[in-house]
């Protein structure tokens, strides 16, 4: 069976454009890469359309070869699909690709590409527990986006059902955000905040211990969220768009 290549992904990607969404888009991503302002929908037809042409699930080689591929494009559009792609077939996510995650997360610029990196990174780190060990020296990195990621990669979010479990005990979570306890880029804060929100459904004295015990090194931002526990973290922990 004929093969998807990415000049077609890329077609199928460029014939979807939509102006207005573009620009919204642009404005919420803020990336280098080209956007075509692909809606929900259009990512949905344009997987069905890959779907017939993917390789077998055995033929590891020829995945990772397209993933490559779809992630070397400037497309945004097509590097979030390659992410997608990876998300729906957990069987091909293990410690083997952590080399490859790792050079990707090198060229990401924006929120949503660090987030499905994160996630993907998770179902790694779900198979294998030692690699979350991996993630310690991410959280100290200079790269806002690299440290955004390590945050999101310590919730396993199921693929088959999009239910969420922590990765870490709650004490381990604490002692792992110790070093950028004063985290001063937004980004990141945000990514904060959605774990920690996670720890106080699953930990709530446990988690106020510690926000008590820490709101004087805590961002203002991530405290007042935390303290209401009503403000909406954009972007972070959805499998979305």
């Amino acid at each position: 069976m004929k093969q998807f290549t990415v000049e077609e992904v890329e077609r199928a990607i460029r014939k979807r454009q939509k102006e207005q969404v573009i620009a919204e888009q642009k404005r919420l991503i803020q990336t280098r890469l080209e956007i075509a302002g692909l809606e929900r929908s259009d990512y949905l037809d344009i997987l069905k359309e890959l779907q017939p042409h993917l390789p077998e699930i055995e033929e590891e080689f020829m995945w990772l070869n397209f993933l490559q591929d779809l992630w070397e494009s400037e497309w945004f559009e097509a590097r979030l699909l390659a992410l997608q792609l990876m998300y729906a077939t957990p069987d091909l996510v293990d410690a083997h690709l952590w080399g490859m995650l790792d050079h990707w997360t090198s060229g990401v610029d924006n929120w949503v590409l660090a987030d499905w990196l994160g996630h993907v990174r998770a179902i790694a780190i779900h198979k294998t527990p030692t690699l979350v060990m991996r993630m310690a020296p991410w959280i100290q990195s200079v790269d806002p986006w690299r440290r955004r990621s390590a945050l999101v990669s310590l919730v396993y979010i199921d693929p088959s059902t999009n239910s969420r479990k922590l990765l870490l005990e709650a004490h381990e979570i604490f002692a792992f955000i110790e070093p950028i306890m004063s985290e001063h880029h937004g980004a990141v804060q945000k990514a904060m905040i959605w774990l920690l929100k996670i720890v106080k459904e699953e930990s709530p004295n446990i988690f106020h211990s510690f926000l008590n015990r820490n709101k004087a090194r805590l961002p203002e931002a991530v405290v007042h969220a935390l303290d209401i526990g009503k403000t909406a973290v954009q972007g972070v922990g959805g499998i979305a768009p």
